[in-house]
């Protein structure tokens, strides 16, 4: 199909605007400058064959109802049609009359492109054409996956295939790995499963849980009264040892308050104002003597500076002569360097006069040759020796290309006749997959022996262990059930067991009596005094002192602990002891019912062991059986796995064999003997070595051939090159001859020589101009030091005539520094006379001060204490001390007092005192640390009591509930769901992956022959010659690659070109696809969008041409904005082109 016209009526910018396309032009350039409505246009051919969308983006200047595209188009065989294209949501397509077209009129003239279809492949622009040149690089060269891509224009293929093959595999591999989701399903589901075997209710356990409660919860509540009592106690006691030293300090602090009955009773306010009275005293006695030490030091300094008037008198003419001294210093400096820098550029143009072969400087200053002159001698410098240079590299590479070609020619006949491995790799291709069947057989064997011996490591570690798995799986093992009940009726035996003993032992044992408790308590304090009179005189006791003392203690927390927990009992014997013969009575008794239980037991234990016989294994406890099962079952299954991969292992050991006739009778037909008793994998790999030697063969004969042909062209070139540079350069020679006479040489100088003059000449300038500048600078610097030489002398003579025999700037130096020291001493001198005056102010305020704060003193004393002076300072100030320290007594013992309210928790000092009195503080700390050993042993028993209650109500709970074997199905069928999903989302990736390897397979197969060949011719158009084709290649793993050849015959991947020769080489592979399908099919006309905006000129008019080439069968249109791109296409193309512009 071909456009003949575009109606532009009414779309994007466009009104009315129709645009021809010549029907003999084989390529179409449809140029406009930017914002001239190229995207418009471009986008209507798409909109006109496939229809305006829901939503445009060229309904800017025209409503979307009013939006309509025409065109004329004609098909391969002749047949056209004009129609219309209106935007609407039906009947969109009318003829000129704008009457209704079916849209199976456009069939016969797409057939079957659909718009993603047309917009991919017979679209093209810049981005799109580097991105596909970068995705051929991402499948480094594949054949397939490149065909498959320049053929669709579909990008992102490669990494898509990577990604669904990740995916899968992150769900499900052969291999088992933590990371899988399908194996971490797996495992909750085995998780779950046994789970479901190891919960459930046990018949027996809730009238022993029930028991177990309330016998914790009795022990609680006693255990918790008894505490609340020792807390109470421990209250009383802590309370009276925080008291008792704030009681003492209060009783001391009274005391001393008494010491003093004398001192005089006065108001805390008139002491603090006593006190500073004081301290202003003292402050305004130290101010006064400070100011008058510091008046007489002022008025000394004042006396001690004097000034030379002289210098400060003529101080401005010592400034201006001190301001010249730099200038003075730096031309003193300067004028021997600027002179001698003189005399250097005086020698180095008598050196370039000598050099250039002239008399002297004169001669020199007056030959100068132009700039002209220079520039043409430097010209031809250039010339001549690339020149040279171009014969001498022509004549090596004649002589190499001369040497390569002879022994190109020698090693082909050496070689013999090359044999073409097409045959031998086609056959070879599909039994090389046996390969990945040996790894699955050599991984599965692997997998078998790790799993045979991590059975037997179960199998042996079980307890009791097992030593024959086979013969387990086939034996009778007890059900969960069956063990369930046997542990019931076991452990329910053996609590009644418990229980008769502890009864038989309550009933025997002597009950504990007060009067018992009592005179063992005495005992132990008995034993405790001479212990506490050692530990509080420091003196050490014998060991065994200590020893009996703790024993006593043990023994009467026992009796203790026995009385309170045969409470009742006590309270029975008390009132009668005739009981004592029903107690002895009721421990035959339970002795008889002990008996009995251990018979059922032994019974018990008998039948247990009866029912594992069968399966020949010596059983543990009940509960330690039930373990034993789940573990046992688990290895029958382990035991079934290992036989599948047994089963699995021998199938592909079979298909193995079955490629083992195949490869033999291919070896035999390469050549290859003596391999019939190799393993077939070896097999396979010799016939691959045997296969890629005959094609290493192969493509080195057609590579020499190639490089034969090449190298004969290169002579060809070479020689003719070489006769070219010898006539230019003989040329060169007539012109050089004139050109270096002019910088004094004659013709038969050399390049050197003249560079040698030129550089020579182009110093000469510089060298005058900078000499003239040295001679001028010497005469101003000697001119100025002259000057400052007559302004500072006098001024030297007057004021210091002992410096005048010194250079005038060190003169002018000292006299400086002279009148800097005359200006600080009348500086400092004012400054002085200030401090005076202002130093014998402050030393009458000061004492005018301290008289003050005398009679302000004596006024306070006259008051309170007539009988003292101020003028008694010491006793004054002795005086406040002690009323300070009163003072802070009694402030003390009312802060003890708040402290002690605090600490009594509301009991009043008088009960605290009587406390007190009746106890001593180390009988304190003893009933206290007594109380917390009582206090502890409580807690721990109460802690056990209360661990074992919680443990019973926690089981009776999960018992009650019966969630755990419910919550354990739920997870096994919601892990089974998973397993579902899991394995469907997989074969889904999976099945996406080989769909979209096939499709890659399948282009290469199936059109990479005759494509290929007319895309390397393509290829050869667009590189201008640079590359001659494209070539079929195979990489390490015998997958095929596409390569492209240079002109000289060697190859080159894909990898290898630069990135626009890649650009090329996919706009190659995508002209090449077009030209075969319309061979097949109606071909739409190839849009091209600025195609050639990163080619150069030289690769842009290839790339024209290029476009032209298919113009036979396929109408190319390329839309442009740059205008030389449509010049280069004109000037390429002649009338072949149609330049329309936009």
């Amino acid at each position: 199909m071909r456009l003949l016209s575009l109606d532009l009526e009414r779309y994007g910018p466009f009104t009315g605007r129709r645009v021809d396309f010549r029907a003999d032009a084989r390529l179409h350039v449809v140029l406009g400058a930017n914002e001239a409505g190229k995207s418009s246009a471009l986008a209507a051919v798409t909109d006109l064959l496939f229809g305006i969308g829901t939503r445009t983006a060229y309904a800017f200047l025209h409503e979307m109802p009013q939006l309509r595209i025409g065109a004329e188009i004609c098909s391969a065989d002749g047949r056209t049609l004009c129609f219309r294209r209106r935007k609407g949501n039906r009947n969109t397509l009318v003829d000129a009359d704008d009457a209704p077209l079916p849209e199976t009129v456009l069939a016969p003239f797409l057939g079957g492109l659909t718009r993603e279809v047309f917009c991919r492949a017979f679209g093209l622009d810049a981005n799109s054409l580097r991105e596909g040149a970068r995705e051929m690089l991402l499948a480094e060269g594949e054949l397939g996956a490149s065909l498959f891509a320049a053929a669709s224009g579909l990008r992102g293929y490669s990494d898509l295939q990577k990604s669904l093959e990740a995916e899968s595999d992150r769900i499900y591999g052969p291999r088992k790995r933590q990371d899988r989701s399908f194996y971490q399903a797996f495992d909750r589901y085995e998780d779950a499963r046994k789970a479901i075997r190891d919960t459930g209710l046990r018949a027996g356990d809730w009238r022993d849980l029930n028991d177990s409660i309330a016998t914790a919860g009795k022990a609680l509540d006693a255990i918790k009264a008894e505490r609340m009592r020792i807390a109470a106690e421990q209250a009383r006691l802590t309370r009276l040892r925080r008291v008792g030293p704030l009681l003492a300090e209060i009783d001391g602090l009274a005391a001393r308050d008494d010491a003093e009955p004398g001192l005089v009773e006065v108001p805390d306010a008139w002491v603090d104002r006593l006190g500073e009275a004081c301290a202003a005293l003292r402050a305004r006695q130290a101010d006064a003597a400070r100011i008058d030490a510091a008046a007489d030091a002022a008025r000394a300094a004042f006396a001690a500076v004097a000034v030379d008037a002289g210098l400060v008198g003529r101080a401005e003419e010592i400034l201006e002569g001190f301001r010249g001294i730099d200038r003075f210093d730096k031309n003193g400096v300067d004028l021997p360097r600027i002179q001698g820098e003189a005399d250097q550029f005086d020698a180095e143009l008598a050196r370039l006069a000598v050099r250039v072969g002239l008399p002297d400087v004169e001669a020199l200053t007056r030959r100068q040759p132009s700039d002209a002159v220079r520039a043409r001698v430097e010209t031809l410098i250039r010339d001549g020796q690339e020149d040279a240079a171009a014969i001498a590299r022509l004549e090596r590479d004649l002589a190499a290309a001369r040497t390569e070609h002879e022994g190109l020619l020698r090693d082909v006949a050496e070689g013999g006749t090359p044999v073409d491995p097409t045959p031998f790799r086609e056959t070879l291709r599909p039994l090389a997959a046996i390969r990945g069947v040996i790894a699955e057989r050599d991984a599965l064997d692997a997998t078998v022996r790790r799993a045979e011996q991590v059975l037997r490591g179960q199998a042996a570690r079980l307890s009791p262990p097992v030593a024959d798995v086979a013969a387990l799986a086939a034996a009778p093992l007890p059900t969960v059930e069956t063990v369930a009940r046997f542990r019931a009726l076991i452990d329910g035996k053996e609590r009644e067991r418990v229980l008769a003993v502890e009864r038989r032992d309550a009933a025997g044992r002597p009950i504990a009596t007060l009067s018992d408790l009592s005179a063992l308590r005495a005992e132990r304090d008995a034993a405790f005094a001479p212990l506490r009179e050692a530990l509080s005189e420091g003196v050490r006791r014998a060991p065994g002192d200590i020893a009996a003392y703790e024993r006593l203690a043990q023994a009467a927390d026992r009796l203790a602990d026995d009385l309170a927990a045969d409470a009742a009992r006590v309270a029975e014997h008390a009132a009668d002891r005739l009981r004592l013969d029903a107690e002895l009575a009721e421990a035959e008794a339970a002795d008889a019912i002990l008996r009995e239980i251990e018979a059922e037991v032994a019974e018990g234990h008998a039948a247990w062991l009866d029912l594992w016989r069968p399966a020949g294994i010596a059983p543990s406890t009940p509960a330690e059986m039930t373990a034993w099962l789940g573990e046992a079952e688990t290895l029958i299954e382990g035991k079934g796995d290992l036989d599948e991969r047994h089963i699995d292992r021998a199938l592909r050991t079979e298909r193995i064999e079955a490629a083992r006739a195949p490869l033999l009778d291919l070896a035999e037909r390469m050549g290859l003997t003596d391999l019939a008793g190799l393993d077939v994998g070896l097999i396979l790999g010799r016939l691959e070595e045997r296969v890629a030697a005959i094609a290493s063969r192969w493509e080195a004969t057609r590579e020499a051939n190639a490089r034969i042909g090449a190298a004969a062209i290169g002579i060809a070139r070479s020689t003719t090159a070489l006769a070219d540079a010898k006539a230019k350069q003989a040329a060169w020679r007539n012109a050089w001859d004139d050109a270096v006479r002019a910088i004094g040489l004659d013709g038969a100088a050399g390049t050197e020589m003249a560079t040698s003059a030129l550089v020579a000449w182009q110093a000469v300038p510089n060298a005058l101009a900078e000499r003239e500048n040295r001679r001028a600078r010497v005469a101003g610097i000697r001119r100025d030091m002259e000057a400052y030489h007559a302004a500072v002398t006098p001024l030297i003579a007057a004021l210091a005539p002992d410096l005048a025999h010194i250079q005038p700037s060190a003169a002018i130096r000292s006299l400086q520094t002279r009148l800097q020291e005359a200006q600080a001493s009348e500086t400092r001198r004012r400054e002085l006379a200030k401090r005076r005056d202002e130093a014998e102010r402050e030393a009458g305020a000061a004492m005018r001060a301290r008289d003050d704060a005398l009679g302000h003193l004596a006024g306070l004393l006259a008051d309170t204490v007539p009988d003292l002076g101020a003028d008694a300072q010491d006793a004054v100030e002795a005086l406040h001390g002690r009323l300070v320290a009163r003072r802070a007594l009694r402030a003390e013992a009312l802060a003890r007092r708040v402290e002690l309210a605090r600490a009594a928790d509301g009991v009043p000092e008088d009960a605290l005192r009587a406390d007190l009195a009746a106890i001593d503080a180390d009988a304190i700390e003893a009933r206290l640390r007594s109380l917390a050993m009582e206090d502890e042993n409580l807690d721990q028993r109460g802690k056990t009591a209360f661990a074992e209650r919680d443990r019973s109500e926690r089981r009776r709970e999960a018992l009650e509930g019966g969630t755990g074997a419910e919550l354990a199905l739920a997870q096994k069928k919601a892990a089974e769901a998973e397993l579902h999903a899991s394995a469907r989302q997989w074969a889904v990736l999976k099945l996406a992956s080989l769909m979209l390897g096939t499709a890659i397979a399948r282009q290469r197969t199936g059109q990479q022959d005759p494509l290929l060949t007319r895309a390397g011719a393509i290829m050869a158009a667009l590189t201008g010659g640079g590359f001659s084709g494209l070539a079929q290649d195979y990489d390490e793993a015998d997958k095929a690659l596409i390569v492209a050849r240079r002109a000289g015959g060697e190859t080159v991947h894909v990898q290898g070109l630069s990135e626009g020769t890649r650009d090329q080489l996919y706009l190659a592979l995508r002209l090449a696809y077009l030209e075969d399908y319309a061979g097949k099919s109606e071909p739409a006309p190839f849009i091209g969008d600025d195609l050639f905006s990163t080619f150069d000129d030289a690769r842009t008019g290839h790339g024209l041409e290029a476009l032209a080439a298919i113009g036979g069968t396929v109408q190319p249109i390329l839309f442009t904005h740059h205008r030389h791109v449509a010049e280069l296409a004109q000037a390429r193309l002649g009338s072949a082109v149609d330049i329309i512009p936009l």
